[in-house]
């Protein structure tokens, strides 16, 4: 569409400028009139661009201002370059993006592979695309060797990466109603596998965790069983409960977790309280133990004294 209104322009401007049509090919500095040239070589004319077609030089209708703009069409890859030409030949020339068909936009050039896209960057080696300001650059990249924008990059992995004053990439989520229904995912379509932070402060995820490291904040730990006040059920209290139960005083049972779940630190806060409930246990034990054999021993003494006098 937009070759073909750039084509009716140049013929246009032919006819209505058609005395001052003549041969430049050099397409340099602009004269002073509007003009329509043919040019094979403009000056600075883009790498890759060959067989010029027509040039199209608009001035401005002062003959004291000669700065304007020239646009170029190439005779056989039919693209359309154009250059603000500020008084100087020197300008360089840019490439107009063109719709490849109605609503669809496709940038690079020898890309031969089919796409249904709306907008289309091809490079053979390396492509990336950049969000820039003051501050440093967004990239986004499809790598084509190892180790290319990223460390650990292979050939055709997608790399993200920040540039700049700042090196953060944050996935912000506008709604902030606190109401669990919002939310940012990573989905693994294969196996199903994802995870989402949602807007209520949660994260769900479903698969497993590989982790060096993994640190979990409690809001409560089990020392309170080593408190004087705690009343530590007797072991006999402990069998009543698994035998009517069926598992132990103040850890869910079978059927919870597997309604409910866990919650790690908490989980961990029970279980410690147990492995003290089983300490506790082990030291009256263990002075059982101490007093009974000291008892033995005094019997055993006794025995011998006896004995003794017997003789």
């Amino acid at each position: 569409m937009k070759k073909n209104l750039f084509l009716a322009g140049l013929i246009t401007s032919s006819i209505a400028f058609s005395q001052n049509t003549q041969l430049r090919n050099d397409a340099g500095a602009p004269t002073t009139t509007n003009g329509f040239y043919e040019a094979n070589t403009p000056v600075n004319y883009p790498f890759g661009a060959s067989n010029w077609w027509h040039l199209l030089d608009v001035r401005h209708s002062n003959p004291n201002n000669n700065y304007g703009m020239q646009f170029a069409g190439s005779f056989f890859d039919q693209d359309l370059y154009f250059r603000k030409t500020n008084n100087s030949s020197s300008q360089p020339w840019r490439k107009a993006v063109l719709e490849a068909t109605p609503g669809k936009v496709k940038i690079g050039v020898n890309d031969l592979t089919a796409s249904d896209a709306n907008l289309r960057i091809f490079q053979n080696e390396n492509t990336f695309i950049e969000v820039v300001n003051s501050l440093g650059r967004l990239q986004i990249a499809k790598s084509s060797c190892n180790g290319c924008f990223a460390t650990e990059a292979l050939p055709g992995d997608v790399v993200i990466r920040n540039l700049g004053n700042s090196h953060n990439i944050l996935f912000s989520m506008p709604n902030n109603n606190n109401d669990g229904t919002s939310y940012i995912g990573i989905n693994d379509g294969t196996n199903n596998t994802w995870v989402k932070f949602f807007n209520n402060a949660t994260a769900r995820f479903n698969g497993k965790i590989f982790a060096k490291e993994v640190e979990v904040k409690a809001n409560v730990w089990a020392d309170y069983v080593f408190k004087k006040d705690y009343k530590l059920k007797t072991l006999e209290e402990v069998e009543k409960h698994i035998a009517e139960k069926g598992h132990l005083p103040n850890i869910p049972s079978a059927g919870e977790v597997i309604e409910k779940g866990i919650n790690v630190a908490e989980m961990d806060a029970k279980l410690l309280e147990k492995i003290e409930e089983l300490t506790l246990y082990s030291i009256d034990q263990n002075k059982r133990l101490q007093s009974q054999s000291e008892e033995i021993n005094e019997l055993k003494r006794q025995v011998q004294l006896l004995i003794s006098n017997r003789k």
